[in-house]
């Protein structure tokens, strides 16, 4: 830990809070969703995950994991080596402490605890610590090139969250500072030099201050929220270069009122800026969005209509309009039917771009991007006890929709570091899930997705990071009240780099045991990749073969 600050900000909101962000950044690397970053001043290609949209409903100061703006996963990387960045389970107790260490020298810490916690307070700070230094072999077998490096990772954060309740409105006030060193471990010729120095360091702080009315006999309803972000690298791209730093202001809000008992309008609107320092290629840009809604509903139907308006200021086209349309309706009691037609523009700041990946070209920005028409549909059948199984597919039209891709040096070289590359794709989509629970033993599910992209111009697949299948299963048994035992598999099949080839497809299984001794004492251990599956998290970019941990939970 070089450098680890204690950062406790509070600040009064003037402006009204939360919107539910549309969807950024698609789907992912990992296994889970789709992802949609961008970058600019990158070849022009597109689509990538997305970040989720932070709703605001009265909610107790909960633990959780490190947020910008909007949540994002706290793991460092997609598809995390070791289960290194594994997000913590939201912890009921007042305070709470675990420690687990592996081989790689994985370690994972959390602790927090509640200052206040009464009717009309509640203030909570937390920790995290999560660390990583094992070498990783190289799959890729290229003359000159080297067969192994050192994976080092260090992730440092620490939040505070408070809540005050005035009766009729509720005032949230979050804070926090992040600090991440590591090297860029990726595949890199040896012959480069200069390029990407290869120890970089990262601080972040964010607060971000929501105003929520409470009241249920008030017909009007609000939230207002305004924030600011911080990002900043030590190092720039070339060795000599100092690192660049975005700031980020959002402020957003949501007004609500019902029309009838059957019926309410509402108005979304959120306003983003987005500025750089010591980034003389990029100029700061910002972007309104409204996004009226009318919504009506019985016991059987719900339908929601609206439009929504992005207004960019410096940031190309200046006006950019989606639908917002979602239709949900209970055929017979064990039969529901859903569709939605969806879509806007997302910003693709780093801060939600880190939450993919931190192993990008740290002096370039991507573009933004847009979605004029996100459409899908589904089936979902309750027919048997403990049941569900569900049915969807869909369509997406994006623009400049994010691929990450390695980055080649003009002689042809692998530099070591990726970058973000935003093209006009479209794409047939599928996914389909089962499940059961019999009561709170057992709990077992399924899933498996399928992506298709091609590009606009000339029809051709694409896929990189993306792949066009990936699923998994998920087992929980838990025999008796002081035992959880967890297993898990995933997969991503078809993930294809042109020139470089097509990736290997992954398989991982994980188990995880825990046992209570008491309430407020209990051990864990877990072993992921236990098929010792050799795979790239991305292209030249390794993850660890079978790893361990064990660690210790105390609540008190």
């Amino acid at each position: 830990m070089k450098r680890f600050s204690f950062l406790i900000i509070l600040a009064f909101p003037l402006i009204m809070s939360a919107q539910e962000r549309s969807d950024s950044l698609r789907r992912e690397v990992t296994i889970e969703k789709d992802f949609t970053p961008i970058v600019r001043d990158a070849s022009k290609i597109n689509t990538l995950p997305e970040v989720e949209a932070p709703t605001v409903t009265r909610r107790s100061i909960r633990y959780s994991d490190w947020s910008v703006p909007a949540p994002l996963e706290a793991r460092p990387v997609l598809l995390p080596p070791g289960g290194f960045g594994e997000k913590p389970r939201e912890n009921l107790s007042r305070g709470y402490v675990d420690f687990g260490l592996g081989n790689y020298w994985n370690m994972a810490g959390n602790a927090g605890y509640r200052i206040l916690q009464n009717e009309k307070n509640q203030l909570g700070v937390w920790v995290q610590h999560r660390s990583t230094c094992g070498t990783v072999d190289y799959n890729q077998a290229l003359p000159q090139y080297p067969e192994s490096k050192k994976m080092r990772r260090l992730d440092e954060r620490v939040g505070v969250d408070y809540l005050h309740s005035f009766g009729k409105l509720d005032l949230e006030v979050n804070g926090g500072y992040r600090y991440d060193s590591f090297n860029y471990y990726g595949l890199r010729s040896p012959d480069l030099q200069g390029l990407a120095s290869p120890n970089q360091e990262i601080n972040r702080f964010f607060l971000k201050s929501r105003v929520v009315s409470t009241s249920p006999a008030e017909e009007l309803h609000y939230e207002v929220s305004v924030g600011y972000s911080r990002y900043g690298y030590r190092r720039g791209y070339m060795q000599a270069d100092k690192g660049a730093a975005e700031n980020w202001v959002e402020a957003d809000f949501l007004l609500s009122a019902p029309i009838d008992t059957h019926s309410d309008i509402s108005l979304d609107g959120s306003f983003d800026y987005i500025g750089y320092n010591r980034l003389q290629s990029e100029s700061g840009y910002g972007m309104l969005s409204l996004n009226p809604r009318y919504g009506w509903h019985n016991d059987r139907l719900s339908l929601s209509a609206g439009l929504k308006v992005d207004i960019s200021f410096n940031d190309g086209t200046i006006f950019r309009f989606s639908p917002d349309v979602r239709f949900d309706w209970t055929i017979i009691p064990d039969l529901q039917f859903y569709t939605r037609l969806a879509g806007g523009k997302s910003l693709n700041t780093w801060h939600e771009l880190s939450g993919y990946t931190l192993y990008f070209n740290p002096s370039e920005v991507a573009v933004n991007t847009y979605v004029p028409l996100d459409a899908e549909l589904g089936f979902r059948v309750n027919a048997l006890r403990g049941f569900s199984i569900g049915v969807s597919g869909g369509y997406e039209i994006g623009k400049d929709l994010l691929f990450l891709l390695p980055e080649i040096a003009s002689n042809g070289e692998l530099t070591g570091v990726s970058h973000f590359a935003g093209a006009d794709v479209c794409g047939w989509k599928a996914d389909a899930d089962i499940s059961y629970r019999y009561g709170s033993i057992l709990d077992v599910s399924a899933r498996v997705g399928y992506r298709r992209w091609t590009q606009d111009a000339g029809g051709s697949v694409m896929s990189y990071n993306r792949p066009q299948w990936c699923g998994g299963v998920d087992v929980r048994y838990k025999p008796i009240r002081s035992l959880l035992l967890d297993a898990g598999y995933r997969f991503a099949a078809g993930r294809d780099y042109g020139s470089l080839g097509s990736l290997d497809d992954m398989h991982l299984v994980h188990l995880k045991a825990s046992y209570a001794f008491t309430s407020w004492l209990s051990v864990y251990g877990l072993t992921n990749n236990l098929l010792n599956c050799k795979y790239d998290v991305f292209y030249g970019i390794p993850a660890q073969g079978i790893n361990f941990m064990l660690g210790v939970d105390l609540k008190f």
